[in-house]
């Protein structure tokens, strides 16, 4: 058993400390900012920590965690998680305010360099935006969603290039998405949504804020065409989906009477109309951003069910916005950790003068072979190679993380995280 505390790492940290290393400062000094109170002896860095590893482990229920292994020193001291009565935890989400987790995500986003997909970069800043729903106790009147159940929708922005959520707004479930999308609205950002959000009035104030759209909309919109655009595709795409137009058009009942780009994809019985504001982007470019919008599903599969994060520690707002930025927190560390030890793990192979042996390595375009060397193909299948690699959390990858957490941060653990 060690004899310093394990919230001050010597010379080997373990992984959990690792995990918590990016922000690990910052929650200290946010700490030393709160009023002290001499009967408090269960504090906000306390809490944090174990908030993060409720989540990272897996665990199902934070009181069988705190009441069936914690308290009873059944989890191992490495973690430096403080046994705390379960009502004193449930005090903490009423003494500590959200707006101290807010900061440490906001501190995530600003401070810690997550790799971006070069490919995707160059199309500027492109936020996936969607919601989802969170089924809760009948007795949260606040979260109504119908008449006979109560639901809490979590609006969610999703940064493409880096792959990672960057905001978010929780309100009941039959809130308006459309305005979680005005409360979020950064300029420059590109806003790329589903048919849900389309509407002439969030366009034109998406483009007041100047911001830009990519949203998908309804088939039975009657407009007027304007101008044909050049189509603008691989040869391979062209073959794929013949049919494809791009034309600029005005909408007959938008009562703003704006111009927009649209472009129209057949897949095979379903008709794709792609509406952007942007006339920078070529067809093949729209039509691809539009293909990514799915990986904010895949988070919100990631969030609810691989995390846990469906179950729901409290039934306030002010709980269940804390549990989210905790449950974001603990998802962008996790991604922060397995870029950092593929960083690690290439930069030793490189000076043993030996090759990254991940099953999922990806090679470069001008590698690729004579059949596969179809632009835009190739490009797809590159971007694809560096997601599975740098960019997915995978549950083996997760399980791996979470049977390492007390072990050192050394050669054993980059090695086995490295190529899972």
């Amino acid at each position: 058993m060690p004899t310093t505390d394990p919230r001050n790492p010597a010379e080997h940290p373990t992984v959990f400390q690792k995990l918590l290393e990016p922000v690990e400062c910052f929650v200290q000094e946010q700490t030393q900012q709160l009023p002290n109170h001499p009967k408090q002896k269960y504090g906000y860095e306390d809490f944090f920590r174990l908030l993060i590893y409720y989540f990272v482990s897996g665990t199902t229920s934070l009181k069988l965690l705190i009441t069936a292994r914690l308290n009873l020193g059944l989890l191992p001291v490495e973690l430096g998680l403080q046994p705390v009565p379960y009502s004193t935890c449930q005090e903490a989400f009423e003494r500590f305010s959200p707006r101290l987790f807010q900061a440490v995500f906001h501190y995530l986003l600003a401070n810690i360099s997550f790799k971006a997909i070069p490919e995707l970069a160059t199309l500027g800043t492109v936020c996936c935006m969607d919601g989802s729903l969170f089924p809760v106790l009948s007795s949260m009147r606040w979260a109504a969603y119908t008449t006979h159940h109560q639901a809490l929708k979590l609006p969610l922005c999703f940064e493409l290039k880096r792959m990672i959520p960057v905001d978010f707004w929780v309100g009941s479930g039959h809130s308006s998405e459309r305005q979680a999308l005005r409360r979020l609205l950064v300029a420059g950002v590109t806003y790329l949504a589903d048919r849900g959000y389309m509407s002439f009035q969030l366009c034109a104030d998406i483009c007041h804020a100047q911001a830009h759209f990519l949203f998908r909309t309804k088939t039975n919109l009657r407009f007027t065409v304007v101008e044909p655009w050049p189509v603008v595709l691989p040869a391979a795409a062209q073959r794929l989906f013949p049919g494809v137009t791009d034309e600029l058009i005005r909408y007959d009942n938008d009562p703003h009477g704006a111009l927009y780009r649209l472009v129209r994809v057949v897949i095979g019985q379903e008709t794709y109309f792609l509406l952007t504001d942007r006339p920078d982007l070529t067809t093949f470019q729209i039509s691809l951003l539009y293909a990514y919008r799915w990986q904010v599903e895949l988070l919100f599969r990631f969030l609810k069910r691989t995390l846990n994060g469906i179950h729901l520690i409290r039934q306030d707002q002010r709980g269940v916005t804390i549990q989210f930025y905790a449950l974001l927190i603990t998802a962008l560390l996790a991604l922060h950790l397995k870029q950092l030890v593929l960083e690690q793990h290439e930069s030793q192979a490189h000076q043993d003068g030996f090759k990254p042996s991940h099953p999922h390595a990806p090679t470069a375009p001008h590698k690729t072979s004579p059949q596969a060397r179809i632009e835009g193909v190739e490009f797809v299948t590159w971007v694809n190679q560096k997601l599975q690699k740098y960019w997915k959390i995978g549950i083996h990858w997760l399980s791996a993380l979470r049977d390492l957490l007390v072990c050192p941060f050394g050669e054993r653990a980059i090695g086995i995280l490295s190529k899972l």
